[in-house]
């Protein structure tokens, strides 16, 4: 009970040095933390986006030859031969062709040796003509003035009226022997003759052309370089004119071609950067040509020109396309609170709320409207994140 007497002035001693509260002053509120943020400089540019399409590759120069005579055929060249322009793919048997060939040159010979006689006999026929038609007038002449004189012996009572029968026939045969004979002077003058054997030594010639044009396309030959993709005949068979023959390809020069609706296909020009992507390899590509007009599909036709090599097929093209222009902003620091699109910009210190026009939005970057170029957005956006809340930009 003693000890516990003198215990307790020591405690109460102990209390009074113990160094008291500072008391908070009344009337402040304390002041709230800044929330730590980063901030983007809103910048003027471009939105674009990513466009895929599929494309068919194919060779620039893509035919299919035919036959340009009918023959039987001897040998090919095997397919994916490279051949020069000119060179023999399909050649057939040239033994026809060669037979017809000096059938029409014996043909041509013959009328040219019937024309050159006709020349010479033209001479001595002009000279037996005239002769010819001078001793038919002369005939002629003299039944006309035995028959005249019988009409008058008739009425005389000198002649029978048979006699004058005989007399008139006489005279009536003499006219048409000199209408002959005139009218053979008169062809010879004018050469119907020697004209008809000059058209048929030009129908000789003619063909005798088409006799060696047959000979020549007894060869079918490839119309460019290129590789033979495809032969479609074979040794024995027989090809008729205007059959196809074999297929020829410039396989190291393809072009991409893909189909796009005209609004998208419009805005392509030399400068937009294809990308052709195809098994894993990627190969930039600039636009040849489109067609103004849809086709039946109603899409318009696009055709590229790769800059590296790829096979013949399908792939698939990329480019950019612009989407719209103005202030560029992360599409995440844009938010929508009551019913308002807005960002929160740093000013002195303090989140600011704007209000912006979202214009378009694509891969993770927004066009806005109503903030000023440099502008420095906060982004990421803190959740709960008000007007005036002080903020603190770190790196």
């Amino acid at each position: 009970m003693r000890h516990q007497l003198l215990l307790f002035p020591l405690l109460a001693a102990l209390f009074a040095c113990a160094p008291k509260e500072a008391e908070a002053p009344k009337g402040e509120a304390p002041t709230p933390l800044a929330v730590q943020v980063r901030a983007v400089e809103a910048k003027e540019g471009a939105l674009e986006r990513e466009v895929r399409a599929s494309a068919t590759l194919q060779a620039e120069r893509d035919s299919l030859v035919a036959a340009g005579a009918a023959g039987r055929v001897l040998r090919t060249l095997p397919p994916g031969t490279r051949v020069q322009a000119g060179e023999g793919v399909v050649y057939l048997d040239p033994a026809p062709f060669q037979e017809a060939l000096e059938g029409a040159r014996l043909n041509l010979k013959q009328a040219e040796a019937n024309l050159a006689r006709a020349k010479n006999q033209v001479a001595g026929n002009r000279a037996a003509l005239k002769a010819q038609l001078l001793a038919a007038e002369a005939q002629l002449q003299a039944a006309q003035r035995r028959y005249e004189e019988g009409k008058a012996l008739l009425l005389a009572g000198a002649m029978a009226p048979l006699d004058l029968k005989a007399l008139e026939a006489q005279y009536r045969q003499a006219q048409s022997a000199y209408e002959n004979a005139k009218e053979a002077l008169l062809r010879l003058e004018r050469g119907e003759d020697l004209r008809l054997l000059e058209l048929q030594v030009e129908a000789a010639r003619l063909q005798v052309r088409q006799a060696e044009r047959n000979l020549k396309e007894s060869v079918i030959r490839a119309p460019f370089a290129g590789e033979v993709v495809e032969v479609f005949v074979k040794e024995g068979e027989f090809v008729g004119t205007g059959s196809r023959a074999f297929r020829l390809a410039t396989t190291e020069r393809l072009l991409a071609k893909l189909y796009l609706p005209p609004e998208e296909a419009q805005g392509l020009s030399q400068a937009t950067a294809f990308l052709l992507r195809q098994n894993g390899r990627e190969v930039p590509a600039t636009l040849l040509r489109r067609t103004d007009l849809p086709g039946q599909t109603r899409l318009l036709e696009v055709v590229l020109k790769p800059e590296g090599t790829l096979l013949p097929g399908p792939a698939e093209v990329r480019y950019r396309k612009r989407v719209a222009e103005g202030v560029l902003v992360p599409a995440g620091a844009v938010r929508a609170l009551e019913g308002e699109a807005v960002v929160f910009r740093v000013g002195e210190g303090k989140a600011r709320r704007q209000t912006v026009r979202l214009v378009a939005q694509e891969g993770g970057q927004a066009v806005v409207e109503g903030l000023e170029p440099g502008a420095p957005v906060i982004y990421p956006v803190p959740e709960g994140l008000r007007e005036g809340d002080p903020v603190e930009v770190i790196r």
